[in-house]
């Protein structure tokens, strides 16, 4: 499993920039609520969900979709749930 450091959390960060002002909001209150926790293993699931088109990633977010990439819904429900904690 990969080590995330300093460097790869810094272009993780970046990545949550997103096209949509409303991705834009969820990962902004994820950032704050959740990033600094999520260990190596999450991180890595993480990266994995930014990877998602941002119209596939707000639907899936939003719960208006689902994946069959089933291992990632934690990580997705963990999202959905610092956006409706703000």
């Amino acid at each position: 499993m990969k080590v995330f450091d300093d460097t790869d959390k810094r272009k993780i960060r970046f990545q949550t920039r997103r096209g949509l002002l409303e991705l834009d909001l969820i990962f902004g209150r994820f950032m704050e609520q959740e990033f600094d926790r999520l260990n190596d293993e999450e991180l890595a699931l993480f990266t994995e969900v930014l990877e998602f088109q941002d119209q596939e990633l707000l639907a899936l977010v939003n719960g208006h979709t689902q994946t069959d990439k089933t291992h990632l819904v934690p990580m997705l429900e963990k999202i959905r749930a610092a956006a409706q904690n703000a």
